[in-house]
């Protein structure tokens, strides 16, 4: 049994039902998500499988063999960052193994203004440091660390490719929401994380956190 922390449109989940067999529980703030993919778990005939919840992640009901946490940490927000690890920790069995994914920081340093402004409201970039703690607090014993930034640029890259490619669609979806500055926002944000990742003088990187609970 294993949660999907954040599941988004549930990528992982389809991935880990076709390849591995298990049975993924998504966990979802976004009650649009949830509803989409809800209708794609029924549409793949996977309902025996997986299945999602439109909770906050700290609301802790039971625990799983394998916890899995893809990009979530980062919205937590500043102040949430030990409720949030500690809800992780909730959620694995004694024994367990688990992952955390999340851009971090090296060092204690402010997001982007831009991104705090415009992108991502409310988002907090962690320092790894700060992440170990809160996760050893929590009795996880760190298995291993892996920083994927090198990875991370040429992702951003795609992302801004399919964007520009895209946009036309994009805007035929609404508009009014997806007007001109959107698209220059989205744009310099993409871009201009790629080149953020791309530098080695830049602080912010793209961690993977292994971790067990117990031995």
């Amino acid at each position: 049994s294993v949660i999907d922390i954040g599941c988004g449109f549930g990528g992982f989940m389809f991935h880990a039902a076709k390849h591995h067999g298990v049975r993924v529980t998504g966990l979802n703030t976004t009650t649009e998500q949830v509803g989409w993919l809800r209708g794609e778990i029924g549409r793949r005939g996977l309902a025996a499988q997986l299945d999602v919840r439109e909770a906050d992640f700290r609301d802790v009901d039971r625990q799983y063999d394998k916890v899995v946490s893809i990009g979530v940490l980062e919205h937590a927000g500043r102040d949430q960052l030990a409720e949030v690890v500690r809800a992780h920790a909730g959620f694995l069995k004694p024994g367990g193994l688990g992952m955390l994914h999340f851009i971090g920081h090296v060092g204690r340093y402010d997001t982007d203004l831009f991104i705090r402004k415009h992108v991502f409201p409310g988002g907090w970039i962690p320092s790894l440091a700060d992440v170990i703690v809160e996760m050893e607090r929590c009795g996880l014993e760190v298995v291993d660390v892996e920083n994927l930034r090198r990875h991370y640029a040429p992702t951003l890259d795609a992302w801004a490719e399919r964007f520009a490619a895209n946009w036309d669609r994009i805007r035929a979806l609404d508009p009014g929401r997806f007007d001109e500055r959107f698209r220059r926002v989205w744009t310099a944000y993409l871009v201009g994380c790629s080149e953020m990742f791309r530098s080695p003088a830049e602080r912010t990187h793209l961690f993977q956190v292994v971790f067990s609970k117990g031995n």
